[in-house]
């Protein structure tokens, strides 16, 4: 019983930080591994920083 309520758990708390966006910059680092792993990636503050810029100079549609 503890098992699957420790998976249940662990199954929320991935869909919220994906949700959330908290997974994105592990997401680009993957993909930049991948497909630009010559170059540097940028780092956590630029990445955020890059992506906040993007949707303000593009803005989608969003709740806020």
């Amino acid at each position: 019983m503890k098992t699957g309520l420790t998976h249940a758990l662990t199954s929320v708390r991935w869909y919220v930080q994906s949700v959330m966006g908290d997974r994105d910059y592990d997401r680009y680092l993957a993909h930049h591994a991948s497909e630009h792993g010559a170059s540097a990636p940028l780092t956590e503050r630029e990445y955020w920083r890059q992506r906040f810029a993007d949707q303000d100079r593009n803005p989608q549609g969003r709740c806020c």
